[in-house]
């Protein structure tokens, strides 16, 4: 006879990434809000995480078409099979 858990050992791996990633650096959100992550397993709070607003979505999307268009993706060939 097999007798099962449902209990989990494993530990939650840490978390390291909590902040927004905008123009190749994790920063924390403008306004400095931040939301809980949980886990759903146990409903403890992971860990807090750095929530972006329109303002912070404003300068990724600046930051992303600076990239593209002042950095070299525009000016690759297409791939060649």
């Amino acid at each position: 006879m097999t007798v099962q858990s449902n209990q989990f050992s494993e530990k939650i791996p840490e978390i390291k990434f909590t902040k927004l990633f905008i123009n190749g650096e994790f920063v924390d959100s403008l306004s400095g809000k931040r939301f809980e992550s949980v886990d759903p397993r146990t409903e403890e709070v992971i860990t807090h995480i750095a929530e972006g607003d329109k303002e912070d979505i404003d300068l990724a999307v600046k930051a992303a078409r600076e990239a593209f268009d002042l950095g070299p993706w525009p000016r690759l060939p297409g791939r060649v099979s």
